[in-house]
C-alpha cells in the first residue's frame, strides 16, 4: 500500500516530460589509476583540472571536517578513506586505504566503489535536509586489529561493510536493514557491529505520501525551494542495533553498546560540560562556558583529579579548545585549539598533571583535523594554504611534524600563488583577516586585476566557502585573489543570551552587514596598497552569507566591476517566500519586514531590486534548483531593465553543490567571467560560441576589437589505456 502510494505521489508530480539521460559509463576510479601510471604531470601549473580531481580525506571545508581515518590497536597503521571527484561521469572515486605509520608511503586499497555518502541536517523545524557534504565516515579497527568495518552505499542504500585488514578477502556487506546505517563501531568482543538508524525518516516521509490522494495542505512543512510536498518536522530518534557476524541478525543494542556509538557524559561531569575527556588513571577533562548565561561565552578548561580538586586555565591562551584527549601514559592532556589573530591559527596545548597550567608545543596558520594520539606523536590531518590535506605525525613534546601520508604526491611539484596573510584592525576595532594570493610569477610593479572570494579563508585555499571560486587556478591564470574572512558584529556576540537574541541585534540597522563591509573595504585597501592589484578592475564572489556581502558590497560601494554569486538573493519577495511559511514566520522574529507598508524603507539598503537604478555591474548567479526561486524576484527585475545578469540552475542540488560535473561547470564559469570582463578574454573552444554571444551582448560587455583568446581552461589528460594494477580487496 505504501509503496503504492509513493509511486502515485510520483505520477501525479510528472506534469511536464522530463527524460533522465542514463549514468555516463566508466570507472570514476579511472583517472587516479592513470594519475598512479604516470607520475608526475608535465604541466608545472596548479590547474583547474588539479582542483577538481584533488584526493580528500573528509570534508573539504576543514571548519567543519571530521577524522576520515582512523589509527590501528598496534598503532602500526592508518585506515583512511579518500574521495576523487571524476565529473566525466560525475561520480566520485571512493577508496578505503591501509597506510603505514613509518610514513613510507605505501599504500594497501582494501575496497573501492559504491556512492557518495551525504550528510544531512536539520533545518528550522525540518526533521531532515540533505547536504552536499559528506557524512562522518571513519573506518573503525575490530579491537584485535585484523578487520575493519566502515559505511558503503550502494543503490541508494547505505549499510554497513567489513573488510579483511590484510586485504586478501574481498569487502562484503554485514548489515542488511531498511533504513540508512548512520554510524558504525565494534561490540567489545568483535563479535558484532553497532550500527546507528533513524526509522522514523522513513515513518514521517510515510506518513505524508498517506497524505497525497487527498492534497497536501499548505503548512508549516512547506518549503517550496526544497520540495513539492511537505517535509518531515520534529526530532527523529536514533535507534541502535547490534549486527551479529556469525548470522547477520540485528538485535537491540545494550545501552553499554550503545554507548559506543554515543558515549554519555558521566555523572561526575559538570551539566555544562563540553568536549570531555577521560583517563584511565580517572582524570578528567573539558571546557566549559566562564558565563553560562551568554550563548557565545569564552571558556576555561578544567582538569578534574581523582581524588577530587580541581584545576582550571581561564587564562586567554586556553580559550577555543575544540577537541581533548589524554596521552597514552594518562598523565598528559592533550588539546586542539582555534586562537590567534581572528582565530585564525591553530594550536596544539600540553597539560602535565603535575604543572599548575597548560603549555603550548604548536602554533601554526594551517589547519588541523581529527587529531588522535599516537603513542608519543599526534596524528592529524593537516593542509595549508598552499598545500592540500595530509596526514601527519606531530612530536607530542615539540610539536615537530612529519608526513605519514600525503594523497597528492602528483601536485608537490606545481606552482601555486604567492600566498600573503594580511592582519588588520576595522574601523569597529575588530580583528580582520584576509589571505593576499598572487600570481607565482608575479614581479614587483606588476598591477593585477583582483577577485575577492570569501567568507572563511582556512587551510588550503581551494575555492572559498562552498567552494565554487578556484582561487590558486585564478593566480595561475594572472589574478590577485584576496581570500576574506568576514568578522561579526562584537557586541551582540559578547551580550546575547540566545540565538533570537544575537540573529536580532545584529539585524539592527543593518549592523552585521555594516561590520562585514568595513573590514572587506580594510582589507581590499591593504591589497591595493600592495601596489599589485588594480584598483580600476576587481571583482567579487560569494555564497550563502557571502552572497549577502556581494549584494551589500554592490549598492553600498563601487569598488566591483563584476560579480558572481552561489546562491541569491536576501530581498523583498522571493527570498521570504520561496523558503516557506516557517521560514518568514522566522526571520520576522529578529526584525525583518516583507510586504508590510514601510518594509521598502527597511530594505534599501540591502535590496538588489531597489536600486536596480544604480547598478550596472555584470553578475553571475550559479544556484542549486533547491535554492534558485529565491532570487527570481531580482533576476526578472534586472532581466526587464536590461542589466547584465545571468541564472544558472543546477539540478538535484543542495545549498553547497556535490555533484563533480557541477563543481567542474561552476569553475569554468566562474573564470570565464572574471576574465571576459576584468581582463576581457575569452576562451575561444567553438563549443563556447554560445556563452560569449550571451555576454558581448550585455550592457557594458566589452567592446569586439578590445577581446583576446586565450590559453585553454582545460588540460584535462585522457586516463590510461593500460591494465589497471592489482589491488587487494574487492571492487
Amino acid at each position: 500500500m505504501v509503496s503504492a502510494l509513493f509511486a502515485a505521489a510520483a505520477l501525479a508530480s510528472g506534469i511536464v516530460p522530463v527524460v533522465d539521460l542514463p549514468p555516463v559509463a566508466g570507472d570514476p576510479c579511472a583517472f587516479v589509476d592513470a594519475a598512479q601510471d604516470r607520475g608526475e604531470t608535465e604541466d608545472a601549473r596548479f590547474t583547474l583540472d588539479d582542483q577538481v580531481r584533488l584526493v580528500d580525506i573528509g570534508r573539504q571545508d576543514p571548519r567543519g571536517a571530521r577524522a576520515h581515518f582512523t589509527l590501528s590497536p598496534d598503532g602500526t597503521s592508518v585506515a583512511v578513506n579518500l574521495k576523487s571527484a571524476d565529473p566525466e561521469t560525475n561520480r566520485y572515486c571512493l577508496r578505503l586505504v591501509v597506510v603505514g605509520m613509518d610514513g613510507s608511503g605505501i599504500l594497501r586499497e582494501l575496497d573501492r566503489g559504491g556512492e557518495f555518502i551525504r550528510g544531512d541536517f536539520k533545518l528550522r523545524d525540518f526533521s531532515y535536509v540533505k547536504a552536499g557534504y559528506d557524512r562522518s565516515n571513519p573506518p573503525r579497527w575490530s579491537p584485535d586489529g585484523t578487520r575493519i568495518a566502515f559505511l558503503k552505499r550502494i543503490d541508494g542504500s547505505t549499510q554497513a561493510w567489513m573488510v579483511a585488514a590484510d586485504g586478501k578477502t574481498p569487502a562484503r556487506q554485514v548489515s542488511f536493514l531498511p533504513d540508512d546505517v548512520d554510524s558504525v563501531a565494534w561490540t567489545s568482543d568483535g563479535n558484532g557491529l553497532v550500527v546507528g538508524t533513524r526509522p522514523g525518516i522513513r515513518l514521517k516521509a510515510e506518513a505524508i505520501a498517506r497524505e497525497a490522494p487527498d492534497g497536501f495542505l499548505f503548512d508549516e512543512r512547506f518549503s517550496p525551494n526544497l520540495a513539492r510536498r511537505p517535509i518531515p518536522t520534529g526530532d527523529i530518534a536514533t535507534e541502535y542495533q547490534v549486527v551479529s557476524l556469525a548470522d547477520g541478525r540485528p538485535r537491540s543494542a545494550t545501552p553499554e553498546e550503545a554507548a559506543r556509538l554515543h558515549p554519555e557524559l558521566p555523572a561526575s561531569a559538570p551539566r555544562d560540560a563540553r568536549v570531555y575527556a577521560e583517563s584511565q588513571d580517572g582524570y578528567g577533562a573539558w571546557i566549559e562556558p566562564k558565563n553560562s548565561e551568554q550563548l557565545l561565552s569564552t571558556t576555561r578548561l578544567v582538569i578534574a583529579k581523582p581524588d577530587g580538586g580541581r584545576m582550571a586555565c581561564d587564562a586567554k591562551d586556553c580559550e577555543g579548545i575544540r577537541s581533548l584527549w589524554w596521552s597514552a601514559d594518562g598523565q598528559s592532556l592533550l588539546g586542539m585549539q582555534w586562537t590567534g589573530w581572528a582565530t585564525s591559527q591553530t594550536a596544539l596545548l600540553r597539560w602535565d598533571v603535575t604543572e599548575p597550567r597548560p603549555h603550548r608545543i604548536l602554533l601554526t596558520d594551517d589547519m588541523l583535523i581529527g587529531c588522535m594520539p599516537a603513542g608519543v606523536e599526534i596524528l592529524c590531518a593537516r593542509e595549508g594554504a598552499d598545500r592540500p590535506r595530509r596526514l601527519v605525525a606531530i612530536d607530542a613534546g615539540s610539536g615537530a611534524d612529519r608526513v605519514v601520508f600525503d594523497p597528492n604526491p602528483q601536485l608537490l611539484g606545481k606552482t601555486f600563488g604567492q600566498v600573503q596573510r594580511l592582519r588588520f584592525t576595522d574601523p569597529n576595532g575588530l580583528e580582520g583577516l584576509a589571505d593576499l594570493v598572487l600570481p607565482p610569477d608575479h614581479r614587483p610593479g606588476e598591477k593585477h586585476p583582483l577577485v575577492v572570494v570569501q567568507y572563511r579563508s582556512d587551510g588550503f585555499l581551494r575555492g572559498g566557502t562552498g567552494d565554487e571560486v578556484p582561487i590558486h587556478v585564478l593566480a595561475n591564470r594572472g589574478f590577485a585573489v584576496l581570500s576574506f574572512a568576514r568578522p561579526y558584529p562584537r557586541q551582540p556576540a559578547a551580550t546575547a543570551k540566545t540565538n533570537e537574541e544575537l540573529v536580532r541585534t545584529s539585524r539592527v540597522d543593518w549592523l552585521s552587514r555594516r561590520v562585514v563591509q568595513a573590514s572587506l573595504e580594510a582589507a581590499v585597501d591593504l591589497a591595493v596598497r600592495s601596489g599589485a592589484v588594480d584598483p580600476e578592475r576587481m571583482g567579487i564572489s560569494g555564497f550563502s552569507d557571502g552572497s549577502s556581502t556581494v549584494q551589500w558590497a554592490l549598492i553600498n560601494s563601487s569598488l566591483f566591476k563584476a560579480a558572481t554569486m552561489g546562491s541569491c538573493c536576501e530581498d523583498l519577495f522571493s527570498f521570504a517566500y520561496a523558503a516557506g511559511p516557517r521560514f518568514g514566520q522566522l526571520i520576522r522574529t529578529p526584525g525583518y519586514r516583507f510586504f508590510e507598508t514601510g518594509s521598502k524603507k527597511d530594505w534599501k539598503p540591502m535590496s538588489l531590486i531597489l536600486n536596480v537604478d544604480k547598478i550596472h555591474t555584470p553578475i553571475l548567479i550559479q544556484a542549486a534548483d533547491s535554492e534558485y526561486q529565491s532570487g527570481l524576484d531580482v533576476v526578472t527585475t534586472y532581466a526587464l531593465r536590461g542589466r547584465p545578469m545571468e541564472l544558472f540552475v543546477l539540478n538535484d542540488e543542495t545549498h553547497v553543490k556535490w555533484q563533480p560535473a557541477h563543481r567542474q561547470a561552476i569553475y569554468l564559469r566562474s573564470v570565464d567571467w572574471f576574465e571576459f570582463w576584468l581582463m576581457h578574454r575569452m576562451d575561444c573552444d567553438p563549443g563556447k560560441e554560445e556563452q560569449y554571444r550571451r555576454w558581448k551582448a550585455m550592457a557594458g560587455a566589452p567592446a569586439p576589437e578590445n577581446l583576446v583568446c586565450r590559453r585553454p581552461l582545460r588540460s584535462t589528460i585522457a586516463p590510461s589505456s593500460r591494465p589497471r594494477r592489482d589491488r587487494a580487496g574487492g571492487r
